[in-house]
């Protein structure tokens, strides 16, 4: 499980010389294997004229010489999590009493591709034995299990805002993401909640409680669907008036590595949203390993460096409303 507090040293940076860097940025310039997606307000045509006059009169084995010898030509799955899952705790110096609890465990990734292979539209269907046709036209839909995912982090985030931290005060902000990988199969779901030191423990619990109680005793309701929905929606419309968005959606269409991203998760994305129902995301969220004996989970303290003087100085607690993120990293 990667729980990490690391960062590149200065020792490993220093020990790049120009040749290492020459050789990894030249091996990703092979023409025969550039994708190039613009987006923006321009006249097609003469765009692609410039695309062929700058880059389609480059020789196809220009940089073959720094072609990476023997890489795999699929990418790798996501290893499996070692069952049962752990617990860490670890401290940290620093002058400030603050704390982090992380739950983690394993997820599908960005298209809903799990580390064996299978998909989160085929789970869904196969837990599914009363299935009508509508529904197995609805989860074919390439973009189901991404459409899917993207609602279950928007109700997983607000069932801990409102757990965590507005009924039983524990945390200033508690966060739910996955790792998204596009193209390994398989991926992670994090939880992180920012605390005290002396609730760290009780926001973890309270973390692990909330998560445990979507798939059980308090499931998704119709109204979390809605308003999930319209926040993925709006958050997408919005989107859309950049050229960088419309740059990442097309990024990889094309791709064999990425088989579900293709013009449909374009064109079709407000209607799949639409059409997802509680029951979709109740079953797909069994995708996820959210039992007890699946998760991993840390909490990370910080302790006050060897010979800190104090200088009286009372520092503001952290306000909501700050930054998502780790309470430690920052």
């Amino acid at each position: 499980m990667a729980i990490r507090f690391l960062s590149i040293d200065s020792k490993t940076i220093d020990a790049v010389t120009l040749e290492d860097a020459k050789n990894a940025v030249m091996s990703q310039l092979i023409p025969s294997e550039l994708e190039i997606t613009v987006a923006g307000d321009f006249v097609v045509q003469d765009v692609l004229d410039m695309i062929l006059q700058y880059i389609g009169t480059v020789p196809p084995h220009t940089n073959s010489q720094y072609k990476v010898k023997d890489a795999p030509k699929q990418f790798g799955d996501v290893p499996a999590l070692q069952l049962p899952g752990r617990h860490l705790d670890l401290e940290l110096e620093d002058s400030d009493p603050r704390a982090v609890a992380y739950v983690a465990g394993a997820a599908p990734n960005e298209w809903g591709f799990l580390a064996d292979g299978s998909t989160v539209a085929k789970r869904v269907s196969e837990a599914d034995k009363r299935a009508s046709d509508y529904d197995k036209q609805r989860r074919a839909h390439p973009l189901f299990g991404n459409a899917a995912l993207a609602l279950i982090s928007e109700i997983a985030n607000r069932r801990l805002f409102s757990t965590v931290r507005e009924r039983k005060q524990l945390t200033y902000d508690a966060n739910f993401s996955l790792t998204s990988f596009k193209r390994m199969k398989g991926g992670w779901f994090l939880v992180t909640v920012t605390a005290s030191k002396e609730k760290a423990q009780a926001a973890l619990e309270a973390c692990k409680e909330t998560l445990q109680a979507l798939r059980t005793t308090n499931p998704i309701s119709p109204d979390n669907l809605e308003s999930a929905k319209r926040v993925v929606l709006n958050r997408h419309e919005g989107e859309l008036r950049t050229s960088e968005y419309w740059a990442t959606m097309m990024s990889g269409i094309q791709e064999e590595s990425i088989p579900l991203k293709g013009p449909l998760s374009v064109t079709d994305f407000n209607v799949v949203i639409e059409s997802m129902t509680t029951k979709d995301l109740q079953l797909a969220l069994e995708c996820l390993g959210l039992e007890e004996s699946n998760l991993y989970t840390a909490i990370g303290k910080t302790v006050q460096p060897e010979g800190l003087v104090d200088d009286g100085i009372v520092k503001a607690s952290p306000m909501a409303g700050m930054g998502r993120g780790g309470a430690l990293t920052g």
